[in-house]
């Protein structure tokens, strides 16, 4: 049960989730997904054995009390097809059946990304201080701490156990997870590399939900500021779409950069696999708290060196200096002297990129990440 897959968007989460999904099916179990409803209007479909149900009247992305209720229908529908064992919940994703799971004895698994609280800090960094928006500014912060107490709260409580993305989510776990808490980072496929190309422009990837707390901005704005020499020698990908995509476009042409920057939009597979090929360079200037960002481990597993926030759990992945490199949430300046200490020197631009692949071998696989969360909901099942 989630709030969002890929057919609704791209981004980290769906993909997670997803790729779960897979392995699931891939190990020999059914797998039934029910998320929100879609604009276009799909209601179900099945990818690659995964049954995928769109509950075609609540708010595509939004978790709300029409969800709740629509969960409860959809549930009790498919127990009495076919017995559910384990519902697996993205975050608060299951809290409308919670009564219902307990009543039926069927248990709850849940991961965590983030959560409401720690939302809260990524709102601040990127709201308008607009006179026009200053109610959002409580108003917002207040619906926040309504959803933890009402929603993230109680579906945590009933979980038999919690598994969260990044041990950096931890110290906000406290409350209803004693004994229950597993660390299960991302995983993802390791790519086969082919050698990266050494002529120029050296080539930069940002990729991601296109929204003002990923800040790209931030990244634009860097390059705006490097010497003239060193802009000739950068060309900056940007993949994804999202609502900031026409303020980037207008930050880029009133910066002059439009030489330096492409806007690729929403890729295939095999596309963003060419455009992560060619790279050398990952740019993620986020301010939001972000788990554990796949496009972290996916730029680090192709060989990249990642220039990435002091934020969230970032640096449970990225050792500063030693397999990337982590600079303060929306420092201009400070992305602005990384980038050029990694133009100036090949050497240690290389260095970076070869250590960041051999902490993605060793750690972050996705069979990895099937096979450890595939444990947890066995045993919640025994």
């Amino acid at each position: 049960m989630t709030r969002i897959v890929l057919g609704h968007s791209l981004g980290g989460m769906q993909k997670q989730t997803m790729d779960l999904c897979y392995g699931f099916v891939n190990a020999g179990h059914k797998v039934t997904l029910i998320t929100t409803g879609r604009k276009d209007g799909v209601t179900q479909e099945s990818d690659n054995g995964i049954d995928i149900r769109y509950l075609a009247k609540s708010k595509p992305g939004y978790y709300s009390r029409k969800w709740n209720s629509l969960c409860k229908k959809a549930v009790a529908k498919l127990h009495s097809e076919s017995p559910i064992d384990v519902i697996h919940s993205q975050s608060m994703g299951a809290n409308g059946v919670l009564k219902w799971a307990d009543r039926n004895s069927v248990p709850i698994v849940s991961t965590w990304h983030g959560t409401s609280l720690t939302e809260i800090p990524t709102f601040f960094s990127s709201a308008s201080w607009s006179p026009r928006y200053w109610h959002w500014l409580l108003i917002i912060p207040t619906r926040m701490l309504r959803q933890y107490f009402l929603m993230d709260l109680p579906v945590r409580r009933a979980s038999q156990h919690i598994t969260l993305v990044s041990p950096t989510l931890k110290p906000n776990m406290k409350l209803f997870a004693k004994h229950k808490v597993t660390t299960i980072p991302n995983g993802i496929e390791i790519p086969v590399l082919n050698d990266k190309p050494t002529k120029m422009p050296i080539e930069i990837i940002s990729i991601g939900r296109i929204e003002r707390e990923k800040g790209i901005h931030h990244g634009i704005n860097a390059i705006a500021k490097l010497s003239t020499d060193l802009q000739q020698k950068i060309h900056l990908n940007i993949v994804g779409q999202g609502p900031y995509l026409k303020d980037l476009k207008a930050l880029v042409t009133k910066r002059k950069l439009s030489e330096n920057v492409t806007f690729h939009g929403r890729l295939t597979d095999e596309e963003l696999f060419d455009v992560y090929q060619k790279s050398r360079i990952h740019l993620m200037p986020t301010t939001r708290q972000e788990g554990l960002p796949l496009t972290i481990l996916e730029g680090m597993s192709f060989g990249l060196a990642t220039i990435a926030s002091d934020i969230g759990g970032i640096p449970s992945v990225i050792t500063n200096n030693v397999d990337g490199v982590l600079v303060k949430p929306g420092n201009v300046q400070d992305l602005c002297d990384s980038l050029t200490a990694l133009l100036e020197s090949p050497d240690e631009l290389n260095k970076l990129a070869n250590v960041a692949r051999e902490t993605i071998e060793q750690s972050y696989s996705r069979e990895r990440m099937v096979d450890d969360t595939l444990e947890v909901l066995l045993s919640a099942v025994e």
